[in-house]
């Protein structure tokens, strides 16, 4: 089945088979029988013999080409890495683009710095006090809301008979919530 398969099925079952028999009826192939099948193999003795000679300078030939094809494949490797890095990096056009866009960037972040520092040189310094007082007082009265409302709504969530879900309970009651808003409370 094997020889039949290797030649692409183009040549008949029936006359791979006798040609395998006649092969091995003139000695060219041995034939071994197990069960029904039937392995054939290329009669040893017909195959001249190497002397030690030929032998080592063979087993050699295979050593050096076998170290040389791993030099080569390491080669490879580290070519592909490289082209790797290469395919992933900016090209000069895109590296110049993204440069120009951060300059840019950069240019606002300064005018607006600036901006920021001639707008707290009009602050008094008892002024700001009074408002970070202020911000912190906020933040916490804003702590402690949040926290009373989530708590009402867990009681009626872990109350008897509520099927909904918190998302749609708090939809239904219109509570924004600070995800929904987008809000993040000061640290």
């Amino acid at each position: 089945t094997e020889v039949l398969n290797n030649l692409h099925k183009e040549i008949g079952k029936t006359q791979v088979v006798k040609s395998l028999e006649s092969l091995a009826s003139r000695g060219e192939l041995t034939e071994k029988a197990y069960g029904k099948q039937k392995i054939y193999f290329l009669n040893q003795d017909k195959v001249p013999s190497l002397d030690e000679a030929e032998m080592k300078r063979l087993e050699d030939t295979i050593s050096s080409e076998t170290r040389q094809l791993t030099v080569l494949r390491e080669e490879a490797r580290a070519v592909e890495r490289e082209l790797g890095t290469l395919q992933s990096s900016l090209t000069t056009q895109q590296a110049r683009e993204r440069v120009a866009e951060l300059d840019g960037l950069l240019e606002r972040g300064k005018e607006k710095l600036a901006r920021l520092k001639v707008a707290c040189k009009d602050i008094q310094p008892d002024d700001k006090a009074r408002i970070m007082k202020e911000h912190d007082t906020l933040t916490r009265e804003w702590r402690r809301r949040k926290r009373m409302c989530m708590d009402v709504i867990n009681a009626i969530l872990e109350g008897d008979g509520c099927t909904k879900t918190k998302k749609d309970l708090l939809e239904e009651m219109g509570v924004d919530t600070d995800e929904s808003a987008n809000a993040t409370l000061p640290s």
